[in-house]
């Protein structure tokens, strides 16, 4: 009876297996991540990278009524950043983002640390909480338009009423921007809440009550525990919110259309008009190019941050 080399080299105690079994099982475990990959590459490259080439495309030629013509270069990125409202669309984004940011991201944590902080009736409260952010933007902007409405609205009613007469804020610039930020602000709050929430939930409750021991109040417990804890969440809670409202249109839309005399155009306010009211889609593609660098300098920023703070 022959012997092969392989048995000889794992002697006689050694099972017989097969030298190629190995690779054939690694092989079989590459094909079934292949079976999880290529599907999440497939959507990823029809609905990230193809919108973002075909906008990249249209930014380098001329258009004319959704119709793409000649090769054009960078003359409509240099018609974007030559514009003179092109300023004034810009402050209007980091007014209606940051004003916003400022409101929500506070009532968001103090709506988390209340919540967190209820014993009876949790799930109740957090319902009302959420309200708001389950209704669409759209249905945010229709309501807050009817309430502040200056012909029948019932905000002219009250100020009516009180001697101040009707409410028409929609119609001067620095109102109509104030209102759609508070809008906004109202609007998106609880999804910092949600975050926030979750993340206080992970606080050792031993931390809290070794505080009470040594004698420290509310104030100590929110400054020596809640916020080193909250300190990546508020991080990523802050990017979200700039992203959210850097792109966000349909509150706008709603409300003022990027009205009065533009003072509400923020740059996603210009892009949609720019696509469907000015049919310039080379200019809205650039204008989207722009949005889409300032999302990725936020993204980085957050990730800086917290490589920093995991050092």
């Amino acid at each position: 009876m022959s012997i092969t080399s392989s048995q000889r080299t794992q002697g006689p105690d050694a099972p017989p297996t097969s030298s190629n079994a190995p690779v054939i099982r690694h092989r079989r475990e590459d094909r079934r991540i292949w079976l999880y990959v290529l599907p999440v590459s497939a959507v990823f490259l029809f609905v990230f990278i193809g919108p973002l080439f075909y906008t990249g495309w249209t930014a380098l030629h001329e258009t004319r009524y959704y119709q793409i013509g000649e090769f054009s270069g960078l003359n409509s990125f240099v018609e974007l950043f030559t514009d003179p409202d092109l300023p004034r669309s810009i402050r209007s984004t980091l007014v209606f983002s940051l004003g916003a940011l400022v409101i929500a991201l506070p009532a968001g944590l103090l709506s988390a640390i209340v919540l967190n902080g209820l014993h009876r009736f949790k799930r109740s409260v957090r319902s009302l909480f959420l309200l708001t952010w389950l209704m669409s933007q759209a249905t945010a902007g229709t309501i807050w338009l009817w309430f502040l409405n200056p012909n029948f609205g019932p905000a002219t009613a009250i100020t009516t009423s009180l001697g101040l007469g009707p409410t028409d804020v929609f119609s001067s610039p620095a109102t109509a921007l104030l209102a759609v930020t508070l809008i906004t602000a109202w609007w998106s709050y609880p999804q910092a809440m949600l975050l926030f929430l979750g993340a206080l939930q992970t606080i050792p409750e031993e931390l809290r009550e070794s505080l009470k021991v040594d004698g420290g109040g509310v104030w100590h417990d929110f400054v020596n525990i809640t916020l080193p804890f909250l300190r990546n969440t508020i991080v990523s809670v802050v990017v979200v919110l700039l992203m959210l409202y850097v792109q966000m249109v349909t509150i706008i839309l709603v409300t003022t259309r990027g009205g009065p005399l533009g003072a509400t155009e923020t740059l996603s306010m210009r892009v949609y008009n720019q696509t469907f009211n000015d049919f310039n889609l080379s200019g809205a593609s650039s204008t989207a190019i722009l949005l889409f660098a300032i999302n990725i300098i936020l993204t980085l920023v957050a990730i800086r941050f917290r490589r920093k703070e995991s050092l």
